[in-house]
């Protein structure tokens, strides 16, 4: 609707784009479609959708699909195939990586809501030395100011490392260019490093250092030094516990958030979340639920992209999705597909196999915003 109103004429056009407007219309749409998905597996684990900001009446794994499908797949006379390389939860743009009849590869940056699509102009050779790894983004008052695609150097082995070569395209410049962050410690490489988490023009990762000690690295790509890019760490503020789950982090509200059943001897168990805020872990939210003592076993899902005070759970033994308050910590055990609360749909997968596979390996949130952002210097498909 957005998008065809300012098609109408250059007043309309003017209107919506104006910063009055984009404040009234986040003020009555506080929550948007997302989609916890399985990586390596593309299957969305807890889809939430039909919500108002978008009417938007199927999942988004679904809804992106027919807009690659409409982009590309449909002109089999170019394109070979298309695949969403990265999903950018900061403020949904996906990167689609290419092929066409001719074998050659291409990314293109795309906004699923308004169908924006731009082409990314690749190296010569990039796709064999170089892994997409995720989107940052610089916005300011509902406009997106500049993106940079980053990407590392596949070729990386060894079972220690010091430093990362990535290679980053920027918006500004449109050019490509290779930087090197040197860590302040070594850290083995596993698989997780392909999968950082993009806030706020950062690149988060959870990574074990040289004493073994599970820490969140942080790179600001807006932020330069003289060099290279800074990185930031923080260890996990339950290092001294016992937490009950695998540690991973998500987003919510704008933060990066992390949660966990963690336990001291001798006390009650109780469910903790934490955010990180100006490189410190906050505690938010510190409750012993019920759930806890009635003993079935439960895995943490995720917590609401725009609603902190609500997490999710899985329970293996009841193969039931579990809504917790965490204000007063009531929930909601729902042993059905699809669950309907009058203002939106929640549907989960309902099968013993991939909630297994999620045990050992990260999901992905992929949230549609709250507001409309536009690529800069759209030049489309």
């Amino acid at each position: 609707m957005l998008t065809t109103s300012k098609l109408v004429c250059k007043q309309w056009k003017s209107i919506i784009e104006s910063p009055h407007f984009r404040v009234m219309f986040m003020s009555l749409h506080h929550s948007s479609s997302w989609s916890l998905m399985c990586r390596y597996y593309k299957t969305e684990v807890v889809a939430h959708y039909n919500c108002d900001t978008w009417g938007l009446n199927r999942t988004i794994g679904s809804y992106i699909s027919s807009f690659i499908t409409d982009k590309f797949e449909t002109h089999m006379n170019k394109y070979r195939q298309a695949n969403v390389v990265t999903y950018n939860t900061d403020i949904g743009f996906i990167l689609i990586d290419v092929e066409s009849i001719r074998g050659d590869r291409s990314l293109y940056l795309a906004n699923p809501i308004s169908h924006q699509c731009l082409e990314i102009t690749l190296r010569a050779l990039l796709h064999d030395f170089f892994c997409p790894l995720e989107i940052v983004t610089q916005t300011k008052n509902g406009v997106v100011l500049g993106y940079k695609v980053v990407m590392f150097d596949g070729k990386q082995r060894g079972p220690i490392i010091t430093k990362i070569t990535f290679l980053i395209y920027s918006s500004e410049t449109q050019l490509w260019s290779l930087n090197t962050v040197h860590f302040p410690f070594s850290f083995s490489f596993n698989r997780d490093f392909h999968h950082p988490i993009s806030l706020n023009g950062n690149l988060h990762w959870l990574i074990r250092n040289s004493e073994d000690t599970e820490v969140v690295v942080s790179i600001d790509f807006y932020d330069i030094g003289t060099s290279s890019y800074r990185c930031r760490v923080t260890p996990f503020p339950d290092l001294e516990k016992h937490p009950k789950f695998i540690r991973t982090c998500t987003t919510s509200q704008g933060f990066l958030m992390y949660m966990n059943i963690v336990s001291d001897e001798g006390l009650d168990d109780k469910l903790c979340v934490w955010r990180l805020k100006s490189g410190e872990w906050q505690l938010v939210f510190e409750i012993s639920p019920t759930f806890i003592e009635t003993g079935f076993e439960y895995l943490p899902l995720a917590i609401n992209p725009f609603d902190a005070n609500i997490v999710y759970f899985w329970s293996s033994k009841h193969q039931s999705l579990l809504f917790i308050n965490l204000l007063n910590g009531n929930f909601v055990i729902h042993n059905q597909l699809e669950y309907n609360d009058q203002t939106s749909i929640i549907r989960s997968v309902n099968c013993p196999v991939v909630m297994n596979i999620i045990q050992k390996i990260r999901c992905c949130l992929f949230c549609l915003p709250q507001w409309l952002y536009r690529i800069p210097d759209i030049t489309g498909v």
